[in-house]
């Protein structure tokens, strides 16, 4: 497993477009934003697209990822995971995120239980899978608390995926820096 960490448009995404194309020709992307109707979600998708082979094959969705890596895992050289910041988000709403509720700590046993199976499941295939996300910045004090949320299960998250990755990338500015 391999993970790629870093601000926002750093080059995560062309770092891990590489990484799959040197594992071979056939791989898989599995996109957990889903479209919707903010322009800023749009034109990640729209340069996403545009960055990744036409050949590989795209999946897009935030549930059952494991099921997904257990049945094509052997049938593919990589598997391309993006965005995990976009994937505790879309889980943060399945789950029932609630602020008024104040299940901030369901929410995120339900979480980390869910990336304990897909990192579970990565661990069982041929395919080298790459997952990126975003790193976790001190933020400002006025953030919505739903936004500090995110971040408080991302920060978790983020930790989980990159004790269990061989590799541990964070790009800066571009750059990319091993760091594990």
């Amino acid at each position: 497993m391999v993970m790629i960490t870093g601000g926002a448009r750093v080059g995560k995404t062309k770092l891990a477009i590489n990484i799959c194309k040197k594992q071979g020709p056939r791989v898989m992307y599995i996109a957990t934003t889903l479209p919707n109707d903010d322009i800023f979600e749009k034109e990640k998708i729209r340069r996403s697209r545009k960055q990744r082979p036409f050949n590989w094959e795209i999946r897009e969705g935030f549930l059952n990822i494991d099921s997904i890596l257990e049945e094509y895992g052997n049938q593919y050289d990589a598997m391309l995971i993006e965005n995990l910041t976009s994937l505790v988000s879309n889980l943060m709403s399945h789950y029932g995120y609630s602020e008024e509720e104040n299940n901030l700590r369901y929410v995120e046993r339900e979480i980390v239980e869910d990336i304990n199976t897909i990192t579970s499941a990565a661990k069982k295939i041929y395919a080298l899978v790459v997952f990126v996300t975003n790193e976790v910045d001190i933020y400002p004090q006025n953030t919505e608390a739903s936004f500090k949320a995110l971040l408080e299960i991302l920060g978790r998250v983020n930790q989980q995926v990159a004790a269990l990755s061989n590799e541990v990338y964070m790009v800066v500015s571009g750059i990319p820096l091993q760091v594990k």
